[in-house]
């Protein structure tokens, strides 16, 4: 049974358990009947904008199954410039994947019936959280055809949609662009927060257009603004022109539900106490800088708590027996720091008395595991959780101690706000938290200013100068007094009423950078990735603007790491084999890392949950030279090695030795010393049942195993056979998650077979024993549940990883798999059957370079007689020693694809193709290289007939990066990007399968 625009409001029932708001039906039809998403979103905060998932879910279900070219985009991205809102998202966006893997009715089943005519085998849906890129973690880039939904910051989309992915391998780059950069839905939320990328992504639609390739553009890519505050400081939004804004009408605003949040009074306390003689922090200038700090801190910390204590004796003075919850919110992470443990004191006698809980920190910069370990605690709060009723039941007093990251796409509901100064357009967005839900409660609000805040001279390194007149805007007219202090009513609709009466100054409301004009000539060098040029712009740039330091670095803390015994190449295969994960990763400023690894537990006093610029106020940290060392983490590659502070670079992904400190429970902490929990296993869980490794060394056994234990006992183990290994470990006290891991490999797949013991990577000690052991099974465990997360792929893009896959594999076998495998990702992403075709042919020759003499000389053991001609292999079954390549006389810098592009062009089924220049391209590259040059030579080629390596290389006048230039002007550069990634996922996922019948 086929779906309709009626359908929706059915839909939205099954999975969320309540009705539509009248906008969200009414955008739903608006799809459903044809039109494209709005160029604006305007929608007050708690008015449900999260919920344009579901429209753009539904809406691809309705078109589906439509023969026509679809315009509803298969994957869906939902942007914030917000680290927890991006938690917050995912959570709503899983909650559907869930619905619709198991549908709790008809409506629901009918959505997930159509979406799996594009997913094939997978799901009918999957989503995904992009927090901070790390190499070799893509799963959601499994398939050019799976609807999916993207939850992520300006920095992992931005960068991923330029073709620089922050931690992206060069090889993966251009298949994250070509998947971001078509057929995609990109809807940045708060907008007013990431204007820079707002103007960049402006181009980007230039750029993408019909003016800008020669073919028909037959695949939908749409940009979509959403803001609860877009008139604050709009600042020529739209060049110029003004759209009209898709908003509520009289249907929202007399809904029984939408009317009360957006009719509640939040009455705010401008509170502005005098600030005691002495120097104020911006007119530190002589060496004070650091106890200016502190002591400004303390004030502000002193008065805030106190305005909480307010909050909380307003409740119990109500009598209403109902526990409240209160939020503070600070503008910088070291305050949030501070007021937490001032409301800890403040607070003692009640939290041991059981009558408020443990405060909780909210800060961006946290991993993902910590941050999930509190989200039982503030369940309770949110405004899903009782839904239409009026009445909330608390146990205890909630505390919430938090920074910006509270400030947009938070469903939570707080009864009592306290708030720093801010601009007028965040503290809009932070009064969105407060009695969210519109409960007919008197709510408690505060906003405190220091005098400092408010001089003329201050320049905040967050929110620059426009602090002071967002005070004077809201002073100016007060709505009211209580006890002498002037309020100010940020209610949704009494805060429309007054900046009707008096607009608001542009002055405050944050500032807001512009980025630079994205020309023609720097999306030509963005667009080679093979090799990056030298001359390469800074992204940066055109994602914050050129004033802000973006969040552009990854850091993962390992207990097992210690940069005085361990090897470059060592600690890469154990990354390898316990790869990072974004579950246990945090992403943090650059200036701000290496600050801390040079400086120690130096207070960072200007890091927000917003990007800042650097502080350049301090020169006492040296970051030349000398600090912690550090292991960059680039995946499989050379990079992959132990750096100091100051070679750190933008994108980079880090792993930092636990015993540094730098990270808690609630987040990033600078200041602290204790060993940071290695949280490796737990975000490694839902990947179980592809690989699994099993690490027990020094930093993981806690108390109850000594390191000399340890080596002992794996000095002890003679036979490097891991169950003999693993009989000696048992006989120590390990702790019980290690030895129910030690347990699980008993199920490994083919027996145990696959099992292996790597005791030669933590090193060994002046006694010559191993320092630890790594268990890995690389088939996975038998019957392991799968998480919502795909595991990490077989595949790998170089040819010894790729070609040694642990199973024998036929030349003619895997070109055929790839072939059909391309096929239908090209079918069900609805490509025309010419295109289909061509990818076919690039599937059925994309490997044929392999049948090179010496290339199977290497796979069957470095015989150089070679194979039958009826035995060419893809991949090898056999452990090649590593003198096998150089016996093959195989060159160093010699690459397969680049061979089976002078193969192919020989072909006569080219002649048959629709576009041969396409063919040859995917050819070339579909291990990442050549975008335009290649890491290869082979001194038997001799001209005319040469690989794509070679500037004489010719295809009908063309050598390969004339190529290149010619094909992004028919298909424009992110197309092109993706149907590379057709063929690239096909190779993929077809060497999984037959990896995954391996295994069996």
């Amino acid at each position: 049974m086929s779906l309709s625009a009626d359908d929706f409001a059915g839909f939205f029932q099954e999975v969320h358990g309540f009705t539509p708001f009248p906008w969200q039906d009414r955008l739903a039809r608006r799809l459903a009947h044809g039109d494209v998403w709005p160029d604006l979103l305007d929608l007050p905060t708690g008015s449900g904008k999260t919920a344009a998932i579901d429209i753009a879910v539904f809406h691809l279900a309705l078109e589906a199954a439509r023969e026509a070219p679809r315009h509803a985009p298969v994957r869906i991205a939902f942007i914030v410039d917000r680290r927890l809102v991006v938690d917050d998202a995912f959570a709503s966006a899983s909650k559907l994947v869930h619905a619709l893997r198991e549908p709790a009715g008809p409506v629901s089943s009918r959505v997930a019936e159509q979406l799996k005519r594009l997913s094939g085998e997978g799901p009918p849906l999957v989503a995904r959280r992009l927090r901070g890129g790390i190499p070799r973690e893509d799963d959601w880039a499994r398939t050019p055809a799976q609807p999916t939904v993207l939850c992520s910051t300006v920095d992992q989309v931005g960068s991923r949609l330029l073709f620089r992915g922050y931690g992206v391998s060069d090889s993966m780059k251009p298949v994250h662009a070509g998947l971001i950069g078509s057929d995609c839905l990109l809807l940045l939320d708060e907008v007013h927060l990431a204007e820079p990328f707002r103007q960049t992504l402006r181009w980007i639609q230039t750029y993408n257009g019909e003016r800008w390739r020669e073919t028909e553009i037959m695949t939908p890519w749409r940009v979509a603004l959403l803001s609860a505050t877009p008139a604050e400081g709009r600042r020529d939004m739209f060049d110029g022109t003004e759209p009209v804004p898709f908003g509520l009408d009289d249907d929202d605003w007399t809904h029984p539900v939408l009317a009360r949040r957006l009719n509640a009074s939040k009455p705010a306390r401008l509170v502005a106490p005098a600030t005691p003689k002495g120097k104020r922090p911006d007119e530190a200038g002589t060496g004070d800088e650091i106890e200016a700090e502190d002591e400004d801190i303390a004030r502000r910390a002193a008065i805030v708590v106190k305005e909480a204590r307010a909050a909380f004796d307003h409740f119990q003075r109500a009598d209403s027996g109902v526990p409240p919850a209160i939020c503070v919110v600070l503008n910088r992470v070291a305050r949030a720091r501070a007021v937490f443990e001032h409301v800890r004191k403040e607070f003692g006698r009640e939290i041991e008395s059981g009558v408020a809980a443990e405060p909780i920190l909210m800060i961006g910069p946290a991993r993902p595991l910590d941050r999930d370990d509190l989200v039982e605690r503030i369940e309770p709060i949110r405004t899903v959780a009782w839904k239409d009723d009026d009445v909330r039941v608390l146990h205890q007093a909630v505390l919430v101690i938090a920074t910006q990251c509270i400030e947009a796409g938070v469903d939570l509901d707080f009864d009592a706000l306290v708030t720093e100064a801010a601009p007028i357009d965040a503290l809009r967005q932070r009064f969105g938290r407060l009695n969210r839900a519109g409960r007919t409660i008197t709510p408690y609000a505060a906003v405190v200013g220091m005098k400092s805040d408010f001089s003329a001279r201050y320049d905040d390194p967050v929110y620059g100068i426009a602090i002071k007149p967002a005070w004077d805007y809201l002073t100016g007219q007060p709505d009211g007094t209580v006890d002498g202090v002037a309020t100010a009513d940020f209610g949704i609709s009494a805060f429309m009423r007054r900046m009707t009466r008096t607009p608001i100054p542009s002055q405050a409301v944050s500032e807001k950078d512009d980025a630079p004009v994205l020309l023609p000539a720097h999306l030509d060098l963005l667009s080679q990735t093979s090799p990056i040029p030298t001359a390469d712009p800074d992204i940066a740039l055109y994602l914050h603007g050129t004033t802000r330091q973006p969040d552009s670095i990854t850091v993962v803390w390992r207990a097992d790491l210690n940069p005085l015994e361990a090897q470059d190449e060592d600690t890469r295969k154990l990354l390898m084999l316990v790869p990072p994960r974004q579950r246990e990763a945090i992403q943090l400023p650059i200036w701000a890392v290496r600050r801390w690894l040079v400086a120690g537990t130096k207070p960072m006093g200007a890091l927000a949950d917003v990007a800042v610029s650097e502080p350049v106020d301090d020169d006492r940290v040296e970051l030349d030279g000398g600090g912690r060392r550090v292991f960059r983490w680039k995946g499989d590659d050379e990079r992959s090695t132990w750096v100091d502070p100051s070679d750190i670079r933008p994108g980079d992904t880090i792993i930092v030795p636990s015993r540094y400190g730098g990270s808690d429970k609630f987040g990033w902490d600078p200041q602290s010393k204790e060993p940071v929990t290695d949280r490796a296993r737990s975000a490694s869980q839902p990947f179980v049942g592809r690989r699994f490794a099993v690490r027990v060394a020094p930093g993981l056994l806690g108390s109850s195993v000594s390191n000399d234990t340890l080596a002992d006992a794996l000095a002890r183990a003679v036979s490097p056979n891991w169950k003999d290994v693993r009989a000696v470990l048992f006989e120590l006290d390990l702790p019980d998650d290690v030895r129910a891991d030690l347990d699980a490999l008993q199920n490994a797949g083919k027996g145990g077979r696959a099992i292996v013991a790597y005791r030669d990577l933590y090193g060994r000690d002046d006694q010559g024993r191993p320092r630890g052991v790594v268990f890995h099974a690389p088939f996975g465990i038998r019957a392991a549940p799968q998480g919502d997360e795909d595991g990490q792929t077989n595949s790998s893009e170089d040819d010894t990883a790729g070609s040694l896959a642990g199973f024998s594999l036929p030349l003619r076998e895997h070109n055929g798999d790839v072939a059909e495998k391309a096929a239908l990702f090209g079918t069900a992403m609805g490509l025309p059957a010419s295109r289909v075709n061509d990818l076919m042919a690039a599937g059925r020759f994309h490997d044929c370079g392999k049948a090179d003499p010496r290339f199977q000389a290497w796979l069957h053991f470095g015989d150089p007689l070679g194979p039958a001609p009826d035995h060419l292999l893809a991949k090898s079954g056999r452990r090649l020693p590593r003198q096998a390549r150089a016996m093959s006389g195989l060159p160093d810098r010699w690459r397969h694809e680049a061979l089976s592009v002078r193969r192919a062009r020989a072909e006569h089924a080219l002649a048959d193709a629709d576009d041969p220049e396409l063919i040859l391209w995917l050819i070339g590259t579909h291990h990442g290289y050549g975008r335009p040059l290649f890491p290869h030579g082979d001194p038997t080629e001799t001209a005319p007939d040469v690989g794509p390596q070679s500037l004489a290389f010719d295809w009908q006048g063309l050598d390969w990066p004339m190529l290149f230039e010619r094909l992004k002007s028919r298909y424009g550069v992110w197309e092109l990007a993706r149907m590379e990634a057709v063929l690239r996922l096909a190779d993929h996922r077809a060497s999984e399968d037959r990896a995954v019948e391996e295994s069996k």
